[in-house]
Parts: C-alpha cells; sequence; structure tokens
C-alpha cells in the first residue's frame, strides 16, 4: 500500500478497471482502507503503550497524530473497564 495521500489512478489501476471507475466517477475519489488495517493499528497502538512507548513515538511509528493515539487508548481503557463491571447483585 501506498504511504502517499493520493496516487494517479493511471499509474495504479490495471486499464480495465481504471476504464470501468471512469463509468461512474470522474474527478477526486476517496478509496477508504480495509477495516483490517484500523484493526492492525489499533492493536499496534495498545501493544506499544504496554511496553511504555511514549504517545509521540507511537504516534510515528504508527503514522497517526498524537491526539488520535490518545483517543485509541482512550477508547481501549473504556472497553476494559465496560468487561470489568458486572451485573449489579440484586439482593
Amino acid at each position: 500500500m501506498s504511504t502517499k495521500p493520493y496516487a494517479n489512478a493511471e499509474e495504479v489501476l490495471p486499464p480495465e478497471l481504471l476504464e470501468e471507475v471512469q463509468k461512474h466517477h470522474s474527478g477526486m475519489l476517496w478509496v477508504p482502507v480495509s477495516e483490517s488495517f484500523y484493526k492492525k493499528r489499533r492493536r499496534l497502538v495498545i501493544a506499544l503503550k504496554e511496553q511504555d512507548i511514549s504517545t509521540e513515538e507511537i504516534s510515528n511509528l504508527a503514522g497517526i497524530t498524537p491526539r488520535r493515539v490518545n483517543q485509541i487508548l482512550a477508547d481501549q481503557k473504556m472497553e476494559a473497564a465496560s468487561r470489568h463491571i458486572g451485573p449489579a447483585s440484586g439482593k
């Protein structure tokens, strides 16, 4: 996968696929990455934090902003807390 934010479709798509895309759209087109990409990146962020790597360094290694690193870690912390809270006892 390219690390550039954009690419010329003529350079990355086979001609027959480019022709098919052109039937539906012309101009700038955003193509999302697969969901597994985000899951792998999330696991990377959590694993690095568990190794006491700084948020800034995780940001550099994962290619995301420090703010996004903090969001991922906050989500993970909330998920972990919700797993540990059981139903109230009904006495």
